[in-house]
């Protein structure tokens, strides 16, 4: 009896486990593609919303680029059913053996399904191909040692909604961000012409141990529809921790750091301010790595540091950070003042040892307070000395009030205004204000002046008018779309409409977006290729309405369509 009640348990306590844990039906189209291939991921959602998903554990080895969802009812032995389909468009961003996790679903999870990408080999761009080619500035850095991440794509062939996504970490921990601007060039290489487009991203390390970057890739299409992915290289670096005998408080990994101060004047004097600047120069470290220096309090000396100017500048392969502190000081007493040294310990990665940064130790010979004679301002010497102190970065307003306080508390002063000069104030106020109203009159006039004048406007032919269709005249996806209509080829229509438009519109990737900007008439003409493109039923297609809305089509002067070259568009930059 008691046996059979303790299996009448377990066999309780299995089911309730599998309620709880219920396996979501999901389902993949493929389990084995090639590099550049996307797969799709079908998982039954019911009644949950498809919109609190997280989709985070994906992301780890795939790219979501697309979502949809398929509602269908059936009547089934007279019950109604229905269903939910959210459908998932993956990219692979490696090739190899892996995984798609399951997801999390209300406390229920979908299945996990194993996907084998197999590796394509690129033709190089000398052979009309794509590649791309990477450099990490160094492999064996230190934590917080900022990394430089350098990639050049190389493209001998034309690409089309291409996207730009930089590299990420795998394993460990580190900042990403891009750094300066993405550059393009043409080359010349065994004579083919190549784009080469150039982007930098600053890696910094945020631990030591291992960290691994995995590689920056290209996402487009060629002529063809075909979608490629291009890869550059990853790395599995180990970061080295923060020596133990560097002395330093702030942890400063650089290539170089240099330390100097400059002077307003070389002469001191009681209550006589003075601005001493110091600048920090740093080679191979990020601005935001910097911070202010701290000034040591010195007896008979008031020192007002206002904040720092931080900067950062990326060239010819160099990361250089510049901070630049404002000090005003202002002598208490006279006599010799010695400013003690200021010194910056930092780490020198390129011979892996300390070294120090100094500002030497400087004796100020203060005289007494100066006396200023004047008819109408006389300032007698110091009667009381305030004690020194050192006030931490003030703003420069703040700065301002407390040299000013500290002036006046210095000296008394006494203000003596003739009569005659209270006189010629008011009549130079008067002129002053008869000036003021009539220069303000001359701008007013001026103003209703230029409103007054019509501006031009015009329009240029970004397509080919009517009576210009001149073959040396043409760009080259204008000549497309005139010989696709000419032997009425839909699907090369499509692809060199599509190109048009972004010659003349960067963002447009496809027809409805291009029809957005067009006129009634070509918009029209778009829409009939668009039916015939996904048209169940496919029938013949007659090119040569099309052609003759381009020709006839016109925009506004600024979105004049530029020249074609060879160029590319900017690569779009994703995170």
């Amino acid at each position: 009896m008691v046996r059979s009640s303790r299996a009448w348990l377990m066999v309780f306590l299995l089911c309730s486990s599998l309620n709880v844990q219920a396996v979501i039906k999901s389902q993949i189209n493929h389990s084995m593609i090639e590099q550049g291939e996307t797969i799709r991921l079908s998982i039954n959602i019911a009644d949950v919303n498809a919109d609190q998903i997280n989709l985070q554990p994906l992301e780890q080895d795939f790219s979501v680029l697309g979502r949809s969802q398929q509602s269908s009812t059936v009547i089934r032995n007279g019950k109604i059913e229905s269903s939910t389909i959210l459908v998932l468009t993956l990219l692979p961003k490696r090739t190899g053996d892996l995984q798609i996790p399951a997801i999390n679903i209300d406390g229920d999870q979908t299945q996990s399904h194993s996907l084998r990408v197999t590796e394509v080999t690129q033709a190089t761009a000398v052979e009309g191909g794509i590649e791309m080619l990477s450099t990490l500035s160094s492999q064996q850095p230190k934590v917080q040692q900022p990394l430089i991440y350098k990639t050049n794509l190389l493209v001998g062939r034309q690409i089309f909604n291409a996207t730009l996504q930089g590299p990420t970490i795998k394993t460990g921990k580190a900042l990403i961000e891009a750094l300066g601007e993405q550059k393009q060039s043409q080359q010349t290489l065994k004579g083919r012409e190549i784009t080469v487009v150039e982007q930098t991203w600053l890696i910094t390390p945020q631990q030591s141990g291992p960290l691994e970057i995995t590689p920056a890739q290209v996402v487009g299409q060629i002529e063809t529809g075909r979608r490629i992915q291009v890869l550059a290289q990853g790395y599995q670096l180990d970061v080295e921790p923060i020596p133990k005998n560097f002395s330093g408080t702030v942890w400063l990994p650089a290539e170089s750091l240099m330390l100097n101060d400059v002077w307003s004047d070389d002469q001191f004097a009681v209550g006589e301010p003075i601005t001493r600047t110091i600048t920090l120069k740093a080679q191979g470290i990020s601005s935001y790595q910097l911070s202010a220096i701290t000034l040591p309090e010195v007896d008979g000396l008031k020192q007002y540091a206002a904040t720092p100017d931080v900067s950062q500048d990326y060239q010819s392969d160099k990361l250089t950070s510049t901070m630049t502190q404002e000090v005003t000081l202002i002598p208490s007493a006279a006599g010799a003042v010695v400013l003690p040294e200021i010194s910056i310990p930092w780490w020198d990665v390129q011979s892996n040892s300390e070294k120090t940064a100094v500002i030497a130790a400087r004796t100020l010979l203060v005289g007494p307070a100066k006396v200023v004679a004047s008819s109408t301002l006389s300032v007698s010497p110091p009667s009381s000395q305030l004690p020194v102190q050192s006030t931490p970065s003030p703003s420069p307003a703040t700065t301002a009030e407390a040299i000013q306080a500290t002036l006046l508390s210095q000296s008394a002063a006494s203000v003596q205004l003739p009569v005659a000069s209270a006189i010629n104030a008011w009549w130079i106020a008067i002129i002053s204000a008869v000036a003021g109203s009539v220069v303000t009159l001359l701008v007013v006039m001026l103003l209703i002046k230029r409103r007054s004048r019509q501006p031009n406007s015009g329009a240029d032919n970004v397509g080919e008018g009517a009576g210009n269709t001149s073959p040396a005249r043409l760009s080259a996806s204008a000549l497309a779309i005139k010989k696709a209509c000419a032997s009425n080829d839909s699907a090369a229509a499509r692809r060199a409409l599509i190109a048009w438009g972004q010659q003349l519109w960067p963002p447009c990737s496809n027809l409805n977006q291009l029809a957005g900007h067009v006129s009634p008439e070509l918009q029209q003409a778009i829409a009939v290729l668009h039916r015939q493109s996904y048209s169940q039923t496919p029938e013949s297609w007659c090119g040569e309405p099309l052609w003759q809305a381009i020709q006839g089509y016109k925009v506004q002067q600024k979105a004049t369509a530029k020249p074609h070259t060879e160029k590319l568009e900017p690569l779009y930059l994703s995170s």
